[in-house]
């Protein structure tokens, strides 16, 4: 039997939603979240569903550990509930749907107000509109940001309409990072003056200066770059956060020259 034959046996494959991998603090966060969640309505308990590693191991593909840290970075951000019932060996696990809402609606405001605050260091770019829209009973979620540019506005219009100065919401930053890097990289703790400026002279390098956009970075670095930055020379030196949003580091790794 050929392989592309025997996977047809193996089962259906899982669905997770894809766009809740950031907020949520990964792909195995999202996919472990997204199993769960299917699950709720069919829980028994109050206490949420009942379902042992293995059980999860075998709908996820996700490992033990690969569960324990999703689970860790899941309780962490409030979205799961886990229970543990000792005396008769269970775990019960809870999605908080009220929490699950306002984790996404801070990560899409966060992502709005950081274009709006980059587009601002640009006056040939006028931010008209940010939509968001969500669909939090299906989590379906959908972040659209509409950035127009109008060269045509009078100065008049202008004093009539100033424009607001928006802050970049530098710890979702810090968390970003962190969560990608994980312990391959040095984690940030602070975010200094100079690695906020360095971090606004980077998004001017993206095609669309969002957070998600800045999160993929750090990902893809995290996942992508080579060995060398990871500690893996004979210095057993590792890239860390100041080297990592240097736009010269971008620039090489997108050409694939890092």
């Amino acid at each position: 039997m050929k392989a592309t034959e025997y996977l047809l046996t193996m089962g259906k494959p899982i669905a997770y939603y894809p766009k809740l991998a950031k907020p949520l603090g990964g792909v195995s966060s999202a996919i472990l979240f997204s199993q769960l969640f299917y699950w709720q309505d069919k829980a028994t308990s109050e206490l949420g569903v009942y379902k042992t590693r293995d059980e999860l191991e075998d709908e996820t593909g996700l490992s033990h550990n690969e569960q324990r840290t999703a689970i860790k970075k899941l309780s962490d951000r409030g979205v799961l509930i886990v229970t543990e019932k000792r005396l008769v060996h269970k775990t019960y696990y809870k999605i908080d749907n009220e929490t699950v809402n306002k984790v996404l609606s801070d990560f899409a405001k966060s992502m709005i107000e950081l274009s709006r605050d980059i587009k601002s260091m640009q006056p040939e770019l006028n931010i008209v509109d940010a939509v968001m829209a969500t669909k939090s009973s299906s989590l379906d979620q959908e972040i659209t940001t509409e950035i127009t540019t109008n060269n045509n506005r009078s100065s008049c219009d202008d004093k009539r309409n100033p424009k607001k100065n928006h802050i970049i919401d530098f710890d979702l930053i810090i968390d970003a990072y962190n969560d990608a890097v994980e312990d391959k990289l040095p984690k940030v703790v602070k975010m200094t003056t100079a690695r906020k400026n360095a971090v606004k002279k980077l998004l001017k390098e993206f095609d669309a200066p969002t957070f998600q956009n800045l999160a993929n970075y750090f990902y893809d670095f995290a996942e992508k770059a080579n060995r060398f930055y990871f500690g893996e020379n004979d210095r057993g030196w590792r890239a860390d956060f100041d080297y990592i949003v240097k736009t010269t580091t971008y620039l090489k790794f997108i050409e694939g020259s890092l």
